[in-house]
C-alpha cells in the first residue's frame, strides 16, 4: 500500500510543478492544460487520501480484527476499486462541469485547482468534493483507527506472556513497541503537513463571499509557503517513517551499502535482533 501511496503523493507533486509551469508561461491563466493539470492533480491528491487511511484501516482489520488471509484479499479488491475509481469520477465530473481550473492562489500555492470563474458556493462545493472535505475525513480516520491500534497493541503487550498472547519473546515486545511509537508519528505527521491548506481553506470559508476572486486578507504568504511544502512533502515523509525508520530496510540499505562501496562502508554485521519471531506485526514496515 505504501507503493500506491507514494504513486499518488508523486503525481500529486509533479502535478503541482507543471501547473506552475502551466500558470507562468501561459497568457491566459484558465487553458486547457490547466484544467487537465488540475483534473490530474485532483485525482492523485484524492486517491493519496484514499490510500492514506485505507492504511490504517489495514493495520486495524490485521492488528486488531486479525481478519483471514481471504478477507484480506476481498478488502484490498475493494480499496483498489474505491481508492482509483471514486477519485477518477470525481475529477471527471469537475472537469466537465468546468469545477477545475485557475483558481488565483486562492486557497493553493500557485497550482491549478478549482476554478475561481464561478459563483463562490460552486467553488465550495467543489473545493470540499475534489479536495478538502476528504482532506479533513483523513485526518479524523486516520488519528481513529491508529489509536485504536494502538490500544490494542499496549493491551496486548500488558498480557505479557500468557497463553494466547502474540507477543512470545522479549524481542516480539520490543517490535510492538517500536510500532507504538510509529503509529504515533503517522497521524501527526500527516497532520502537521496538510493543516496549513486546511487553514488557508478556512480563511477563505470566513472571507465568503467578499473574497470570491481576491481572497482572505492579509493574505498571508508564510501559510501559503507552508502549503506549498507540506502538501509536495508526503511523499518524503511517507518514506521517512516506513523506510528509514524500519530496521530491516535500513539493514538492506547497510548491506547494499556494503557491496556498492566496501572500502567506504563496511557491511554491519546481521543483528540477530533483527530476526524477529513474531511476523505478525512486521506489517509495519513491510506494506
Amino acid at each position: 500500500m505504501i507503493v500506491f501511496i507514494s504513486v499518488g503523493d508523486f503525481l500529486v507533486a509533479g502535478g503541482n510543478i507543471v501547473g506552475e509551469w502551466v500558470i507562468t508561461r501561459a497568457s491566459q491563466p484558465d487553458v486547457l492544460a490547466c484544467r487537465i493539470q488540475a483534473a490530474i492533480g485532483t485525482i492523485a491528491i484524492l486517491s493519496s487520501f484514499f490510500w492514506t487511511v485505507y492504511l490504517s484501516l489495514y493495520f486495524y482489520l490485521t492488528i486488531c480484527r486479525r481478519i483471514s488471509m481471504e478477507s484480506e484479499k476481498r478488502v484490498m479488491m475493494l480499496f483498489h476499486g474505491t481508492a482509483w475509481g471514486i477519485p477518477v469520477i470525481i475529477a471527471i465530473i469537475a472537469f466537465v462541469q468546468k469545477g477545475v481550473g485557475y483558481s488565483g492562489d486562492l486557497v493553493s500555492s500557485g497550482w491549478c485547482w478549482i476554478s475561481s470563474k464561478q459563483r463562490w458556493w460552486e467553488m465550495v462545493f467543489w473545493m470540499c468534493i475534489a479536495g478538502k472535505g476528504w482532506e479533513i475525513s483523513a485526518y479524523i480516520a486516520i488519528t481513529v483507527f491508529y489509536v485504536l491500534v494502538k490500544l490494542h497493541i499496549r493491551q496486548e503487550v500488558s498480557s505479557g506472556f500468557m497463553s494466547g498472547s502474540p507477543f512470545l519473546t522479549v524481542r516480539s515486545v520490543e517490535v510492538a513497541k517500536k510500532a507504538d511509537h510509529k503509529l504515533t508519528f503517522i497521524p501527526v505527521v500527516f497532520i502537521l503537513l496538510r493543516i496549513w491548506g486546511t487553514i488557508r481553506f478556512f480563511r477563505f470559508l470566513a472571507c465568503l463571499p467578499d473574497c470570491r476572486t481576491i481572497g482572505p486578507r492579509p493574505a498571508l504568504q508564510w501559510l501559503e509557503i507552508l502549503q506549498g511544502i507540506g502538501d509536495n512533502s508526503q511523499g518524503f515523509a511517507n518514506f521517512v517513517l516506513f523506510c528509514l525508520f524500519t530496521d530491516k530496510i535500513r539493514e538492506r540499505f547497510r548491506l547494499c551499502c556494503g557491496h556498492c562501496m566496501p572500502v567506504c562502508c563496511r557491511t554491519a554485521e546481521r543483528d540477530p535482533m533483527l530476526q524477529s519471531t513474531n511476523l505478525f506485526y512486521d506489517s509495519f514496515g513491510n506494506k
